[in-house]
């Protein structure tokens, strides 16, 4: 079996230069670095990653704590592992169901040495209960919490539905619903905030029954639109939680023959890396999920090395398309 010795032997090198190699350091020259690399290529050689680990110390894995695969989480997690691929970090995704077992595994991967650092998408579990296992190593959250041991990188929500609220004013719509995701989630009840703040404060109608929650699917949107039409008013706007929600609404819409803008505008929220905006023609609200993971990463990475780092200001940020361009002749194609 070959060894490092051998790898240096061939080519001609010293085994500290191998080891360089194979640990990716940056101080290599390249000539160097593809010379030892064509040997080890050729010896099929395949480091022992658990003493390699042992020698280290660490693991170069992030485990990432979540409740599901939605689209939302998963542009999380996909701006993680990118930003950890750059720093030679493996992403392991824990998938818990928001089941406190579950993520009580995840800590205890972390207290065993198996991971570097954890950061939690969602948690059930008492965060006095988590912050225990930061000895083990460093913990983040993507949820808003202020605790001396655990850092948070989180996006206020109800200034996204401000921005998109703003906007439909803006443009003359008065009477505007919305529609939500799960009732009792923090983003939830952060942007029903602002949709009855922001309504309040331009004296404009804040109807209950124009709050729809539980929807999540372009079905949900199409549903969403029957319940508005089979009400007693019918609103000119609606500001959603989901792309997907407001594209089965606008689909709907046209088939009830309703025009969008101009008797119904539409504004979508969170979508980072569909195209559903950009097809439907929704104005809509980024949410920059996917930097926000990047971010967490970054943060992590300087928490494991000791390094300063500065942190990256993350802001929601409006397209302005056409579910939204009222009063403005569309040409059919």
């Amino acid at each position: 079996m070959s060894n490092i010795k051998q790898i240096a032997q061939m080519a001609g090198v010293s085994r500290s230069t191998v080891s360089r190699v194979l640990n990716h350091h940056p101080h290599v020259h390249e000539d160097t670095r593809r010379k030892v690399q064509q040997v080890i290529d050729k010896l099929d050689y395949i480091q022992n990653s658990n003493a390699v680990q042992l020698k280290k110390g660490r693991t170069n894995t992030i485990g990432v704590v979540s409740p599901s695969i939605s689209h939302y989480f998963m542009q999380i997690v996909q701006g993680i592992a990118e930003a950890g691929t750059t720093c030679h970090y493996q992403t392991l995704l824990y998938q818990t169901n928001e089941k406190a077992d579950q993520e009580l595994q995840a800590l205890e991967m972390l207290r065993q040495k198996r991971l570097d650092g954890l950061i939690i998408l969602r948690c059930g579990l008492d965060w006095e209960k988590v912050a225990t296992y930061t000895k083990y190593g460093p913990i983040m959250t993507c949820e808003p919490l202020q605790h001396p041991k655990i850092q948070s990188i989180y996006m206020n929500h109800y200034e996204g539905f401000q921005l998109g609220l703003e906007h439909l004013i803006e443009k003359g719509y008065n009477r505007i619903a919305c529609t939500i995701g799960r009732a009792e989630s923090r983003n939830s009840l952060e942007r029903k905030k602002a949709f009855e703040d922001i309504l309040q404060t331009h004296n404009l109608p804040v109807h209950p029954e124009w709050i729809l929650d539980e929807t999540f699917t372009v079905d949900d949107g199409r549903t969403a639109l029957q319940k508005l039409l089979n009400g007693n008013h019918m609103p000119d706007a609606v500001i959603h939680a989901s792309d997907y929600v407001a594209a089965g609404m606008a689909a709907e819409a046209r088939a009830q023959g309703i025009s969008i803008p101009d008797e119904l505008g539409l504004v979508g929220f969170e979508s980072d890396q569909s195209d559903v905006a950009g097809l439907m023609e929704l104005t809509h609200v980024r949410n920059p999920l996917k930097q926000m993971g990047a971010e967490a990463f970054h943060r992590m990475y300087a928490a494991l090395t000791e390094t300063p780092y500065t942190a990256v200001d993350l802001s929601f940020s409006l397209t302005e398309r056409q579910s939204t361009a009222k009063g403005v002749k569309q040409v059919q194609l």
